[in-house]
C-alpha cells in the first residue's frame, strides 16, 4: 500500500532508475555515433578502416536510421509477448555486444554487424523503457512533467557521451598516430551493459510494471488484474467510416510527415557530410582548445537544446497569453525551415570565405560551425517537439498506431537518404549542396507559410495550440 501512495504523490524511485538507465544508453549511443563516420574514413595506419566518404556516409546513417525503425517491432513484442523490463535488460546486453563488434571491427562487414545488433537491442530498449515510465504514474499532469525530467537525463547522457568520447579518442585513447576509435566502442559497450545490470537490479522499484506484456494491467507486485480494453474500446470505431474531419486530419498528418523528411534529411548532415567536411577543411582549434567534430555536432547541440528549450517554452507561454493565442503548429514548422535555411546560408558564406573548392590546406575556423549549430538548433526547437504529440492529438483513434508509424517511418527515410548526400557532394562539390539546401529550406518555409491557415482549418481548429 505504501507503493500505491508513492505512485500518486511523488516520483517513485523506479522512475529515477529508468532515467539513469536512459543516461547510460544515450552516453553509449552519442559517444559512438558522431565518431563512426570518422572511424570509417580514417586511414588504416591511423586506426580507421579507410572507406571512401560516400560509402562511409551511407553506413553511418544506417546506424541512426535503423535505431528509429527497430522500436516499432520491439514495441509490438512487449505489447503481446514479453514483459518490458526483460526486454530492456536484454536490449542493453545486445547493444553492448553490438558495440563490441565495433571494438574488434576490421572491415565494413563487422560495422554492419554492429549496426544490426545495436539496432535490435535499441528496438527492445527504447520505447519499452518509456512504456514502463508511463505505467509508474496515475496523474497525466505529473506524467508530462516526469517525461520532461526524463528528457533531461537523456540530454545529460548525450552531452557527456559526445563530449568525453570526442575528447579521449584523440587524447588518452590515442597511441602514437593511431586514434582511439576502437576503445570508444569498447567503453560504450561496457557502459550500456552496466546500465542494463543496474536496471535489472532495480526491478523491485518498478512497482510490478513491465513484468507482463503491456496488454495486461498489473498491480504493484506484477500480478495480472485484467487486460486493457484497447481492442474492445475500438470495436465500434473500427466498423465506422472516418468522418470528414478525421480524413482531413489524416491528410495533414501525412503531409507534415513528408515535410519532416526534408527537415531531418538536412538536419542529419551535421553528423555525416559536415563531419567529413570538418575533418578535411576546418581548423578545429579555438581559444587554444582542439575540438572534435563530435563536440561541434552533438555536444554543442545537446547543450543548446537544454537552454533553448527552456527559452522556447517561455516564449510559447507568453505568446499563448495574447488575444490571438500562441503560434499555430504550422507556423512553428514555417519558422523551423526559416532557421534551417539560415543555417545553410551560414555554411554557404563559410565556404565562400574559405575559397570555393580550395584544397585541404586552406582551412576555415570552427567558429562558423558553432554558429551553424546554434541556428540549426533554433530550427530543431521549433520542429522537433511536434512529433508524437501532434500525431497523438489529431490521429483517429483506430489509426493512431499506424500514423505514429508513418511519422517514425518518415524519420527513418530521412536518415537513410541522408547517407546518399555525400555521393552528390563528391560529384557536385559541397558548395552546390549548401546552396541547394538553402534554397529548398526557404522555399519549403514559403510553402508552409502559404498553407498554414488552410492546414489549420483542415485540422478543424481556427487557432491551434
Amino acid at each position: 500500500m505504501e507503493g500505491t501512495n508513492i505512485k500518486k504523490t511523488k516520483y517513485p524511485l523506479g522512475f529515477y532508475a529508468c532515467c539513469l538507465t536512459y543516461t547510460f544508453e544515450r552516453f553509449a549511443f552519442y559517444g559512438s555515433k558522431p565518431l563512426l563516420v570518422l572511424f570509417l574514413i580514417t586511414a588504416i595506419t591511423k586506426g580507421g578502416l579507410e572507406v571512401n566518404a560516400a560509402q562511409a556516409a551511407i553506413i553511418a546513417t544506417n546506424f541512426t536510421a535503423f535505431t528509429y525503425i527497430a522500436p516499432v517491432i520491439g514495441g509490438w513484442i512487449c505489447d503481446k509477448i514479453l514483459g518490458a523490463r526483460y526486454a530492456v535488460s536484454l536490449g542493453c546486453l545486445m547493444m553492448g555486444i553490438g558495440y563490441f563488434f565495433g571494438w574488434k571491427a576490421t572491415s565494413v562487414t563487422s560495422i554492419n554487424l554492429m549496426i544490426i545488433v545495436v539496432s535490435i537491442g535499441t528496438g527492445l530498449f527504447k520505447g519499452n523503457l518509456a512504456g514502463i515510465i508511463g505505467r509508474l504514474f496515475d496523474d497525466p499532469k505529473l506524467l508530462d512533467t516526469a517525461f520532461s525530467v526524463q528528457y533531461s537525463f537523456v540530454n545529460i547522457g548525450a552531452m557527456l557521451g559526445s563530449a568525453i568520447m570526442g575528447a579521449v579518442y584523440m587524447g588518452s585513447f590515442k597511441h602514437g598516430e593511431v586514434l582511439g576509435f576502437r576503445q570508444v566502442f569498447l567503453v560504450c559497450g561496457i557502459l550500456v551493459i552496466i546500465g542494463g545490470v543496474f536496471f535489472t537490479l532495480c526491478y523491485g522499484l518498478l512497482q510490478g510494471q513491465g513484468k507482463k506484456p503491456f496488454k495486461y494491467l498489473t498491480d504493484v507486485n506484477g500480478n495480472v488484474l485484467g487486460v486493457e480494453e484497447k481492442d474492445g474500446d475500438s470495436k465500434d470505431d473500427t466498423s465506422a467510416p472516418l468522418t470528414k474531419l478525421e480524413k482531413n486530419r489524416v491528410i495533414a498528418i501525412v503531409f507534415i510527415s513528408f515535410v519532416s523528411i526534408i527537415f531531418w534529411l538536412f538536419y542529419e548532415q551535421q553528423s555525416v557530410a559536415l563531419t567529413i567536411y570538418m575533418d578535411k577543411y576546418v581548423n578545429m582549434k579555438l581559444l587554444g582548445i582542439t575540438f572534435s567534430p563530435a563536440h561541434v555536432s552533438t555536444t554543442w547541440n545537446g547543450l543548446l537544446c537544454v537552454f533553448l528549450s527552456l527559452g522556447a517554452a517561455k516564449l510559447w507561454a507568453t505568446l499563448a497569453k495574447r488575444p490571438q493565442g500562441d503560434l499555430t503548429m504550422f507556423q512553428k514548422v514555417t519558422m523551423s525551415f526559416v532557421f534551417l535555411g539560415l543555417s545553410y546560408l551560414i555554411l554557404t558564406f563559410m565556404e565562400i570565405t574559405r575559397g570555393v573548392g580550395a584544397p585541404e590546406s586552406s582551412k576555415i575556423g570552427v567558429i562558423w560551425l558553432f554558429a551553424f549549430g546554434f541556428v540549426l538548433t533554433l530550427g530543431e526547437i521549433c520542429f522537433s517537439p511536434l512529433g508524437n504529440s501532434f500525431v497523438s492529438k489529431y490521429a483517429p483513434k483506430k489509426y493512431l498506431s499506424l500514423l505514429l508509424g508513418v511519422w517514425l517511418f518518415a524519420t527513418f527515410v530521412a536518415n537513410i537518404l541522408s547517407g546518399y548526400v555525400q555521393g552528390y557532394i563528391d560529384k557536385l562539390g559541397i558548395m552546390g549542396v549548401f546552396i541547394t539546401f538553402t534554397i529548398v529550406s526557404f522555399v519549403t518555409a514559403i510553402v508552409m507559410f502559404i498553407l498554414s491557415k488552410p492546414l489549420n482549418k483542415l485540422m478543424g481548429e481556427d487557432g491551434d495550440n
